[in-house]
């Protein structure tokens, strides 16, 4: 992650405040620390690394710190942009042209303020980690029904249901039945690392990230279908479902 710091007055002293702080979380380098915006306007065009920007709104140049985001924003979605300025009056600017604005820190800079925007920044940073890995990782599970074999993407699932010692899968194209306990079915998953399948009931699973809303006895899926909640899952399902 690179760091970019513009401001006309206090630069060197941000930079002071910035570098113990990212050498400590280990989560980057500064690359840039300038007083005109004309080489971070260079940077901008070329760049193709993530990137924090601490920016000044009010440059004692022909570009202000708002005008320098909207064009960050052209070239870039997905760095991110803090303010840092005396001004706090100018903060709805920031949601007027719609510049996604990670913080908005008040001069004079305090250090805990600058610790908590970048501690935000990790997190953030870590979701998206956590997010990419998911995405990329294999959730297969191979399924034996009669004569058939079935792999299935688990993320597919919408929702488990057994009957005496028969499991039916209800994915989005249709449904697969075998023989099995729920239990060894769990174990299973459990084997793949997908934890969005969750019992609700003792004869239901289902794929949270399948479900529209929860009711009072029911979860209601987004085809349509409806499962039982028991009173023994409900506040455990409720709280993962709103996590």
């Amino acid at each position: 992650m690179n760091v970019v710091i513009c401001d006309d007055t206090h630069s060197e002293s941000i930079r002071d405040a910035v570098e113990p702080i990212i050498n400590e979380l280990s989560i980057g380098k500064i690359v840039m620390v300038e007083k005109s915006p004309d080489k971070v306007l260079e940077y901008i065009n070329y760049n193709k690394a993530p990137t924090v920007y601490f920016l000044d709104i009010e440059l004692n140049s022909y570009i202000n710190g708002i005008h320098m985001a909207r064009l960050i924003r052209e070239k870039d979605s997905f760095s991110y942009i803090v303010f840092i300025t005396a001004h706090e009056e100018f903060a709805f600017l920031t949601y007027k042209y719609k510049l996604n604005v990670l913080d908005y820190i008040v001069k004079p800079v305090n250090n805990e303020d600058i610790k908590y925007c970048i501690e935000s920044i990790c997190k953030l940073e870590n979701q998206k980690k956590v997010k990419e890995d998911d995405a990329q990782k294999d959730y297969i599970l191979n399924i034996k029904s009669g004569w058939k074999q079935y792999r299935i993407d688990v993320r597919d699932i919408t929702y488990i249901e057994v009957i005496k010692n028969k499991i039916i899968i209800h994915v989005e194209t249709g449904q697969i039945s075998f023989f099995s306990t729920l239990k060894d079915f769990r174990d299973k998953l459990s084997s793949v690392g997908f934890k969005s399948i969750v019992v609700c009931h003792k004869s239901y699973m289902v794929n949270l990230k399948k479900v529209s809303c929860i009711d009072k006895n029911n979860i209601i899926m987004k085809n349509g279908d409806r499962c039982p909640i028991s009173r023994r899952y409900k506040r455990v399902i409720m709280d993962a479902f709103n996590s």
